[in-house]
């Protein structure tokens, strides 16, 4: 299968631990290869780099070095030409954890979605709104939260408008760090499924970090897992849980153990 995207050499270094302390840290080299409506999981343990690597993909941090080659269109990850960095925010799309902290609670939906367009595409006003509710309906959301303020949504409803807001410019690939987390189980099945279904009539990639394995060992196809800023292994979901090889991947599968059978990882 021919790679949507492809990851070669990240680095980065910072004398902040990632955890707003003082302490070096250093992510990478990073090679990562991934094919188109391929679902990716990111895993480790707290400060192993992973919302790094995320912010990374997208261009909301500077790489120190390394390149992200996306549709055979090479983007330097350390810095880039506006027009550069204009496409690549078009290709490689993010959502955030807390989908409240990204709106604006003085401005309604609509305005909020509409940024991206004005910014991104040549839409006149009358088709950035009608498409804006083409969107919100994708989501399954209705045309009238198009006047809603965020105190007027439920969370489940701001994660879609949050979802809506990255998929209105049709990207190659959805990074999500912890989408789920925030969310009540209900509604978090909810949003799983949805994610799927856009993927799968966009044919997006889908890279997402995940504390829960539970998630992971659903929709993902491949498991990425990382240490002290590295990929130390990676590979099939299945094969990963029943068969973990590297200490890390065994002790975060152990902690699954309830839901994977115990002779597997003997095996």
């Amino acid at each position: 299968m021919t790679h949507i995207m492809q990851v070669k050499e990240l680095t980065y270094c910072s004398e902040n631990n990632g955890n707003g302390k003082r302490g070096f840290f250093r992510l990478g080299p990073i090679n990562l290869n991934v094919d188109k409506g391929e679902t990716i999981a990111v895993i480790g343990e707290n400060r192993s780099g992973k919302s790094l690597l995320a912010k990374l993909l997208v261009g909301a941090i500077p790489a120190d070095g390394g390149d992200i080659e996306l549709n055979e269109h090479k983007y330097a990850a350390r810095f880039a030409k506006r027009n550069e960095q204009k496409k690549r925010t078009r290709d490689i799309r993010m959502i955030l954890q807390h989908s409240s902290d990204s709106m604006n609670p003085a401005i309604p939906v609509g305005k909020i979605l509409d940024e991206p367009l004005r910014l991104n595409t040549d839409f006149t006003k009358e088709e950035r709104k009608r498409f804006i509710e083409e969107s919100l309906l994708k989501v399954g959301l209705l045309r009238e939260h198009y006047y809603f303020y965020r105190h007027m949504l439920s969370d489940g409803q701001q994660q879609r408008v949050a979802l809506a807001r990255a998929i209105m410019l049709e990207p190659k690939v959805l990074v999500a760090d912890e989408p789920f987390a925030a969310l009540d189980p209900s509604i978090r099945s909810q949003t799983v499924n949805l994610i799927l279904k856009l993927q799968k009539e966009m044919g997006m990639a889908f890279i997402f970090i995940s504390h829960n394995l539970g998630i992971v060992r659903h929709i993902a196809d491949r498991i990425i897992v990382m240490e002290n800023g590295n990929i130390v292994e990676e590979g099939k979901t299945e094969t990963l849980f029943r068969w973990p090889q590297h200490p890390r991947t065994k002790k975060l599968v152990m902690a699954y153990s309830d839901l994977v059978p115990k002779q597997s990882l003997n095996e």
